[in-house]
Formats: structure tokens, sequence, C-alpha cells
């Protein structure tokens, strides 16, 4: 008995000495903080360490913010967006089988600008552009360049036949109007803007880039002013040169890329000598030329602008004063008499789907009547001047 009693006691202090050094080992050994061993799932991909009840975190989605057109009146020609990024080139090493990638190189030499094949230019030159709070200013490059020249469709070929030259004002302000002047249009048809209408470059860019040359409008004081008001950047005889001056800057600052400018009413200012000069001095030392609505008989701009030698030419009618289609077709014929008399032509219209077809028909079989339609810094400086 003694003998059992003792190997009993023995066998349990075996058992004792087991569980505590266990006990022990175990308390020495864990480390509640080590990272666990990736599960890896049937089809080899590592599963998730994550139980069912913890959120998984995502990140958030990337919305794009996509133009929108509100009242028909804003359009851009395409979207800017920002150049994707590209991985660089990778080369293998055949002998190790590694893969490594290359950097590229970055251009130092210059992007060329846009033009097209007929040689007008599409964005604007930026050595042509003085940057102002009134926005992007034309100006004449260090080296001579005028904005007149650089943006003007090339000249027509040595030709002996008439010229006539057809602009379209007002667009911009209604999108839909002017996307399709400018799809239907014949090229050599010059478009005139607005500076009230909405994304001006956009317009520019895309009339450029189907041929156009390109007018922006300035308002100027009527006869009837304030009854008929051609809004905030209209220039007054009432207001100072240095008012004028800046308040022509704010035109001129909405959009790049025109050859000159054409004045939006103006009855009185443009027959003000005191008040015009100034304005056609700056204009004249910012490179562009002048386009004379001659909204009205006593306009002094034309001949002014000439004796300071700038680039100018002078609308010899508007074609669709009056809208019946019949009408809008004899003005384009007189347009024809004239121009076969003095060799050169101006025709100014509106964006009215009216004239629009009218213009786009009769320019169809124009050269047949022994014609060339022309842009508009084709006519500077050719025609007579008006008595």
């Amino acid at each position: 008995m003694p003998s059992s009693l003792n190997a009993l006691l023995a066998a349990w202090a075996i058992s004792l000495i087991v569980v505590v050094g266990t006990t022990v080992f175990f308390e020495l050994t864990y480390d509640p903080n080590a990272p666990k061993e990736p599960v890896h799932s049937d089809s080899g991909d590592v599963a998730s360490n994550q139980s069912a009840d913890e959120p998984i975190a995502t990140e958030p989605a990337q919305h794009e913010n996509t133009p929108t057109e509100q009242n028909d009146t804003a359009i851009t020609s395409h979207q800017a967006e920002e150049p994707k990024r590209e991985d660089p080139p990778v080369r293998q090493d055949m002998t190790t089988g590694l893969v490594e990638r290359q950097e590229q190189q970055p251009r130092s030499e210059p992007q060329p600008i846009a033009r097209l094949s007929s040689g007008i230019r599409i964005e604007a030159i930026p050595e042509l552009i003085e940057q102002s709070n009134q926005g992007p200013l034309p100006r004449v490059s260090s080296d001579g360049r005028r904005p007149f020249d650089e943006y003007a469709a090339p000249p027509p070929p040595n030709d002996n036949r008439p010229k006539i030259a057809i602009v379209i004002t007002d667009l911009g302000m209604r999108a839909r109007i002017t996307r399709r002047a400018i799809s239907d249009l014949p090229p050599r048809v010059t478009f005139a803007f607005s500076p009230y209408a909405p994304n001006l470059v956009e317009w520019g860019e895309q009339s450029r880039r189907t041929g156009h040359e390109v007018l922006l409008m300035v308002p100027m004081e009527p006869v009837n002013y304030p009854q008929n008001d051609p809004g905030p950047f209209s220039l007054l005889t009432s207001r100072s040169t240095r008012e004028n001056i800046n308040i022509l800057k704010s035109s001129l600052g909405r959009m790049t890329g025109y050859v000159g400018i054409v004045n939006h009413m103006g009855s009185r200012f443009t027959a003000a000598a005191e008040s015009l000069r100034p304005v056609l001095e700056e204009l004249n030392r910012r490179g562009l030329m002048l386009l004379d609505s001659r909204s009205t008989q006593y306009s002094r701009a034309a001949s002014m602008a000439r004796d300071l030698g700038m680039p100018a030419s002078f609308s010899n009618t508007y074609i669709d004063d009056d809208v019946n289609p019949g009408e809008i077709a004899k003005q384009l014929a007189e347009l024809e008499s004239r121009a076969r008399v003095y060799d050169y032509a101006v025709g100014i219209g509106r964006p009215y789907p009216v004239t629009i077809d009218a213009v786009k028909v009769w320019a169809a079989s124009l050269e047949d009547r022994g014609f060339v339609l022309v842009p508009i810094t084709a006519t500077a400086n050719n025609q007579p001047l008006p008595r």
C-alpha cells in the first residue's frame, strides 16, 4: 500500500509540474500584437482577415464635373481634361528576366502652335497676350508681330476677280445658333462675337478651327442713348478718355485670337472725333484692325483709322435689315454690283436662321458668277473711303 501511494503521489507531482510549466511558457511567449498570417482563399487570392461584422473602408467615389448648358447661351468646344499620366515604358532584361522601368526624359523643345492646313491659327499665341486685371489683352509682340497678321487667314492668291467679305455679328449669345453658323457657313465668312457672351475663348477657337476669322464687337454710344443702351461695356462721349480706354480693355480681355474689332451701334460715338481718336490709337497700338459698321453716314472711324496707319474696312450694307429671304438675296446682289465696280465689298449680317440659309446658298455659287468670298482681313485698306 505505501508503494502504491508513493507512485500515485509521484504521478500527481509530475502532472502538476507539466501544467504549471506549460502555463508559464505560454505567458512568457504570447504577444497579442503579433500579426496574423494571411489566409488564402481557394482561388489563391489573399482573403481578408476582417470579421464579417467589421466595416470595410473604401475610397470615396471620384465624381467628374460635367458642364451644363444654361438657357441655351453657353457652350464649350471641348472640355479641357487634365492629361492622363502615363507610366514610363518598361524594359526587360533578357538574361535575368527582371523588368525595370525607364524614366522618360522631359522634352525641352516647345510644342508647335496648332494651325489649320489653310494657315489660320487656332490657339492664342502667348507672345501676343498682355495679362491684366481686365483679362488677356491683345498686344504687339516684341518682334513686331500683330494679332491682325497672326490670326488672319492667308491672303487669297493673286486673283483679279471682285472680292466680297461677309461678317456675321452678335454671335455667342445663343449657343444653338452660334453652333449652326460655325458648322453651316463657309470658312471665309468672318464671325464677330459679342463681349457679353460666355465662353468666348472656346467659341473663338472653335471658329478658327473651322477656318473662320474672328472679330470682337465693341459697344459704342448710339444717338438715342440711353433709350437704346448697348450695355455696361459701352464707350460714351460723356466719359473721359481714361474711362473709355479702361472700358475698352474690359471688352478686349473677354476673348483671344481675334484680328480686330467691329463697333456695335455707335452712331454718336463714331462721329465724335475727340472721343473716337484715343480709342482707335489704343486699338492700333495693340495691333488690331477696325471694321466700321457704319451705323451712321457721319461715322469718321474708317477714315480716321487709315490716317493712323491702322488696318481698316467698313460695311457697305447690312444684308438683313429686312429679314425677308428675297430682300436678303437682293442685298447680296447689291454687294456683287459694288464689288464689280470697286473690287471689294463688305456686308454685315446677324445670326438669323434666314440669314445663315441665304448666305450659305449665295456663297455656294459665288465663284461661278465670277466673285471670290474673302475673310475680312483681305479687305483691309482696299476699299475706297466713303464720301
